[in-house]
């Protein structure tokens, strides 16, 4: 199965050069300052066991000559939720015949946006798990511990083309499981992802230090709580599994725990805050769902990105 990773970055390129190391069939689409950097250094990923990769000159692609590089089997999709658009134009010579697209990404409003693009028939649903991140060096440093990849197809079956998939991703280092309730697991990680992003965010520190405080546990908890009661809304309510995985993650005691976008605003950068939080506030109003720790927390957001914006210019 040839394999088309849009992104190089820390998802796409820390799953990307897994496959390539295990020798299969992938090509990066990227920028051309990106393909530079990977033509000059390699794809360098550090890992936390120590099992680090360093794969000189990977095979990319930019936008413009996408056309005649393919035809591939799938896309795996690894980019920010808010470069989505873009990364869309740049992909979409790509997605001819049979061509597929699993995407990496948070939330659940890309599905629709990638249905309406290219049909429903090219999207399946897909849920990553990695704590990773881009160093200045151009590498990938992983920050946490877990990394899979869960797909499936929205109606359930398992389907020809996704045993293929499983059957190209197994064994490249990584998790991988095809599942037949992919819908629900995406509501189940963008449960964690808004709550946990929504915690550390808002308080601008991690669990720890957040549950240690005074009224902090019960705004954690609270937190929680209200996500679950959107996803259960919207007819997907989380497992009771996930329920306590989510509750002890942000209640944990001495916890370093924050989600990617903490990482982010912290760090000064942009943030998915519109997809993870602010999207699942509008749900919630449409659902009749009161969320008012969710919508304090967006409105932290929505002043960090607008202030970030009048620094930037």
């Amino acid at each position: 199965m040839r394999l088309l990773v849009v992104g190089a970055g820390a998802v796409g390129g820390f799953f990307g050069g897994r496959l390539v190391a295990a020798g299969r069939d992938v090509t990066f689409l990227v920028r051309p300052a990106r393909a530079a950097v990977l033509a000059a250094d390699g794809l360098v990923v550090r890992t936390l066991e120590g099992d680090d990769l360093h794969l000189p000159d990977p095979a990319t692609v930019t936008a413009d000559g996408l056309a005649g590089a393919g035809p591939f089997d799938a896309v795996l999709l690894s980019v920010k939720a808010y470069a989505l658009e873009q990364a869309l134009d740049d992909l979409a010579p790509a997605i001819v015949g049979n061509t597929f697209i699993v995407p990496a990404l948070n939330g659940l409003r890309h599905i629709d946006v990638l249905r309406e693009r290219f049909g429903g028939d090219r999207v399946v649903g897909g849920v990553c798990v990695v704590a990773a991140q881009l160093d200045p060096d151009g590498g990938i440093r992983q920050v946490g511990a877990g990394n899979s990849l869960t797909y499936g197809e929205f109606d359930g079956s398992v389907s020809e083309r996704m045993l293929e998939l499983d059957s190209s991703l197994t064994g490249a280092g990584f998790g991988t499981r095809v599942s037949q309730t992919i819908e629900l697991d995406l509501w189940e990680k963008w449960v964690m992802l808004a709550s946990g992003g929504a915690l550390t965010t808002l308080f601008r520190s991690t669990v720890g230090s957040i549950v240690a405080a005074p009224g902090g546990p019960g705004v954690a908890t609270g937190l929680a709580e209200e996500c679950f009661a959107v996803a259960t809304a919207a007819g997907f309510p989380p497992r009771e599994k996930q329920r306590r995985f989510v509750l002890g993650t942000l209640t944990a005691e001495g916890s370093a725990f924050g989600t990617s976008m903490f990482r982010d605003l912290m760090a000064g950068n942009e943030v998915e805050s519109e997809q993870i939080v602010g999207d699942l506030v509008a749900r919630a109003a449409v659902l009749g769902v009161p969320v008012p720790l969710l919508s304090l927390a967006h409105t932290n957001l929505s002043v960090y990105r607008a202030e970030r914006a009048a620094r930037r210019g």
